[in-house]
């Protein structure tokens, strides 16, 4: 269940009261944490260092006078119809490891189900210059992972200024918006479900985006795939991500999953070969006009096993490997090609290589529909 901070009093709720607080008006809050913010544990606090009586420690003096401007604004929308807000910082009890997981996995729909999102872009004044590119969209914002679910999910979000000062919504700084995230306008507005999107369109929105702990570039991606999974922070990057294009592959036929390109098969420390799932969200980089096109002819599902992910692919022989057509097209008649080397002939095992490439192949030409397992190299 959703915890909501009180925008008057500044107050959370007691456990017991938790669940009257389901169903209220809320406004939700997206910002960027600072390096010392107000913690949930904080809250017996927070009105007190709200009123300067006593003043908040130093280090949290920033966070506070955040939460302090958050409130105002709530109170001050739509003539004090809210009463409540919600900030991840506050009103999460990360301690219970029970309630963290459960909020990382419903916070997508916490957004969507907000009656308006406040993104307070802290490092941005309109006193500064204007150019060719929007200032705002210069943010720190922009490059988070998290803000981008808080972008998508709600359908009223209003941009404030580092005095919460408000810059304007999703529909009047639609075109910056889109000019800086590529993303379209109907996904943008919600006119059209992101689910609509494929899955390498919405990676390419996030290639590119941090997030401070390595785990979260795979968490804060749950909702926008529509996919929920456990959290195992330690883990490290590339194994969430890879668990989560495993869990994206049990409700998606997406070929465009498959879809991706590394940086370059010779950086170091990047195995030459490797199976078909990407290894950093980075890989999707300019993949967002590739569509998923199913073919009646190739409609079994696929699925990781333990020899690899087993797939059906039109094969052809090319330079002693072969040239793979995955059901992904780019432009109106061309399919995507991946790279695979034979591991066995006889087990039908294959591995991808050449990963810095995606070649383009004729529909009229994509060779034979073949049953083989696509196999990740043992230290993955």
């Amino acid at each position: 269940m959703i915890r909501l901070l009180h925008a008057e009093r500044r107050e959370l709720p007691d456990e017991d009261e938790i669940s009257g607080q389901q169903g209220l008006p809320y406004v939700i809050i997206s910002h960027v944490w600072q390096r010392k913010e107000v913690l949930f544990e904080d809250g017996p606090n927070l009105r007190s260092w709200t009123e300067s009586s006593p003043p908040p420690p130093s280090a949290k003096s920033g966070s506070v006078q955040k939460i302090t401007g958050a409130c105002k604004a709530v109170r001050e929308y739509g003539d004090g119809r809210i009463t409540h807000l919600w900030l991840d910082n506050v009103c999460i009890d990360k301690k219970n490891l029970t309630e963290f997981s459960m909020s990382i996995n419903s916070m997508y729909q916490w957004y969507k189900r907000a009656n308006v999102c406040f993104a307070y872009l802290e490092d941005y004044s309109d006193k500064f210059p204007t150019s060719d590119v929007p200032v705002f969209t210069r943010s720190k914002w922009f490059t988070r992972g998290w803000c981008l679910q808080e972008m998508l999910a709600p359908s009223k979000v209003i941009f404030f200024d580092k005095s919460w000062k408000a810059i304007g919504n999703k529909e009047s700084l639609q075109t910056q918006l889109t000019a800086r995230t590529h993303i379209s306008k109907d996904f943008l507005l919600n006119k059209a479900d992101i689910s609509r999107a494929s899955v390498s369109q919405r990676m390419s929105w996030f290639a590119g985006r941090e997030t401070t702990v390595p785990e979260d570039t795979a968490y804060c991606l749950l909702g926008i795939f529509g996919v929920n999974m456990p959290l195992l922070y330690g883990e490290g990057k590339e194994r969430a991500f890879r668990r989560l294009q495993e869990e994206i592959m049990r409700y998606s036929d997406d070929h465009t999953l498959f879809a991706w390109k590394s940086p370059s098969a010779r950086e170091p420390g990047l195995p030459p070969e490797t199976d078909l799932l990407a290894s950093s969200q980075d890989y999707f980089k300019g993949t967002g006009d590739y569509v998923h096109n199913p073919n009646k002819q190739n409609n079994r599902p696929f699925q990781m096993t333990n020899k690899g992910v087993s797939i059906d692919l039109y094969l052809q022989q090319y330079q002693g490997g072969y040239i793979a057509s995955i059901d992904c097209l780019h432009g109106q008649s061309h399919y995507l090609g991946i790279f695979l080397k034979c591991l066995s002939d006889a087990n039908q095992q294959y591995r991808r290589t050449r990963t810095d490439e995606l070649c383009k192949v004729m529909s009229s030409g994509r060779g034979q529909l073949r049953s083989i397992f696509v196999k990740p190299p043992a230290d993955i």
